[in-house]
């Protein structure tokens, strides 16, 4: 018997190449994947919190140095078995809190760790956690988008004369280049990120000490813990600071939820344009799966699934939303949902940025059948119209007369011939003839082009200021994500260092 060639996947015959396996693992989703505890996501976040408030309370007295020593000593062996995989959360203990706690006054058998909880309250704890967690989220998606960014930038650079149609109703409307194109997507994008690094600004103040609402007559020193933790100030009212709880997911959903649609736009016209009835794009084997019925097929799943990521992420904007609406100041037990919400709508858009990079990184622009396209459809209408006004200072409501007109008189050839031109001026009674060089740029959809110079506009020229300009962007985005990238590492040392 002839040995078997090894295959991909069932469907996997028929590529040239293996499937990328992040793409598998995205399109595959939760089908084969089971999600970890939310408070085990919150575990290292809660070990630092705790961290900087012990340091806290030696600070102000409560703690000795022996008492914050032991304490340090304990959260790091709960912190190594953590990473060990060897500490597990008990349910029983009700969540990641009481689990540190007891862990440090029972399982290490500290006595201090009963003073662990002086002068503060579950309630800021978790919105601490929950805080850092956030940042932490926010900083890797901010950065995973500015890298999708300049992939997108990097590609627009190779295609800014590579011309196509452009669309709107999904009908053929005028000509762009592919370059103009992909600036559309960046620009887009380059908004989300703006948002995301708004977002860090906004939430990284420290509810740590405002205990369950109406802080506490303990001597504790809230700035001091806040330095600790890497925020740049703390959140000042301490009722607002426990109402406000999902306030942050909330808003971090909203910028979340907008960059997915603008992802979804991505996804959708790669699906189209993708298609072999238009014919202007091709993924690459990687990031395309098959059939297990139809031999033939290449499916762009990825984008398929980004789509419904989107909905998804509206649904949980709704609901984070909803739960806030109407509770009273204080704390609410309605808002331990918040968490759950953002972290599945977390979970679920992390990777799309670095799915879709792959995706433009390989794709392939079929530029001849791009421009045969623009010489279909009557696309060039538009800008013989503008140019019929420029050149013998006519109205442009005239021009557009004439070219429909034109239009009408083409319909067999399928675009606007000279002939039909010459007739149709003739009708509307308009002195105008065309040259030798009329006629080329009438014939010409470079030189349609090329009259379009300003600022947004599809010329090579204009798409390369562009993306000048779009880096200069994403370059002071990345110094601010830096920046607080460093604040948080130096905050992390002094809280367990020595």
């Amino acid at each position: 018997m002839a040995k078997q060639k090894q295959k991909f996947q069932v469907w996997g015959n028929r590529l040239n190449t293996p499937p990328d396996e992040l793409n598998i693992g995205f399109c595959a989703g939760r089908d084969v994947v089971s999600l970890p505890m939310a408070d085990e996501v919150l575990l290292e976040y809660d070990v630092w919190t705790n961290m900087a408030h012990a340091r806290m309370l030696k600070h102000v007295g409560v703690l000795t140095d022996q008492e914050l020593l032991e304490i340090r000593t304990g959260l790091s062996a709960l912190l190594a078995e953590h990473r060990a995989g060897t500490f597990q959360l008990d349910p029983v203990k009700e969540d990641v809190h009481i689990n540190v706690e007891h862990y440090i006054t029972f399982v290490r058998q500290i006595a201090a760790g009963k003073k662990i909880h002086t002068g503060r309250s579950r309630n800021d704890q978790v919105s601490t956690d929950m805080r850092l967690f956030l940042r932490a989220e926010v900083i890797d998606l901010a950065e995973s988008l500015i890298h999708l960014i300049r992939t997108i930038l990097k590609r627009a650079e190779a295609e800014t004369g590579s011309i196509m149609p452009g669309f709107t109703h999904y009908q053929p409307a005028m000509m762009t280049t592919a370059g103009h194109w992909l600036t559309g997507w960046s620009q887009g994008l380059l908004r989300d990120v703006t948002s995301l690094v708004q977002n860090l600004k906004t939430m990284n103040r420290s509810p740590l000490g405002a205990a369950a609402s109406f802080g506490t007559s303990w001597p504790i020193n809230r700035e001091y813990a806040a330095e600790l933790l890497g925020f740049d100030a703390v959140e000042e009212n301490s009722l607002d600071c426990i109402s406000s709880r999902g306030e942050n997911e909330t808003r971090v959903a909203s910028s979340i939820a907008i960059l997915m649609n603008h992802l979804s736009i991505v996804s959708q016209d790669i699906i189209l344009l993708s298609t072999p009835y238009y014919g202007f794009i091709e993924v690459d084997d990687k990031y395309v799966t098959g059939s297990s019925i139809m031999p033939q097929k290449r499916n762009p799943d990825f984008a398929e699934i980004i789509r419904s990521k989107a909905s998804m992420t509206q649904g949980s904007l709704i609901s984070l939303l909803g739960i806030q609406k109407g509770a009273m100041s204080g704390y609410n037990r309605d808002t331990q949902q918040t968490k759950y919400l953002i972290m599945d709508l977390l979970r679920e858009s992390r990777d799309v940025p670095s799915i879709l990079g792959g995706v433009i990184t390989s794709l392939r622009f079929n530029r001849s059948t791009m421009r045969q396209q623009c010489e279909s459809g009557f696309i060039n209408s538009t800008d013989i119209a503008d140019w019929l006004a420029q050149k013998h200072g006519l109205s442009f409501r005239d021009c557009y007369e004439v070219v429909s007109l034109a239009v009408k008189y083409s319909e067999a050839q399928g675009k606007v011939t000279v002939a039909a031109l010459e007739k149709a001026v003739a009708e509307q009674g308009l002195k105008v003839s065309f040259s030798g060089n009329d006629r080329d740029f009438i014939d010409s959809p470079e030189k349609s082009l090329l009259n379009k110079q300003h600022t947004g506009a599809p010329s090579a020229s204009s798409v390369k200021r562009m993306i000048h300009s779009q880096n200069e962007s994403l370059d002071q985005m990345e110094r601010d994500i830096n920046g607080v990238r460093e604040k948080i590492r130096i905050a992390q040392e002094r809280a367990f260092g020595d």
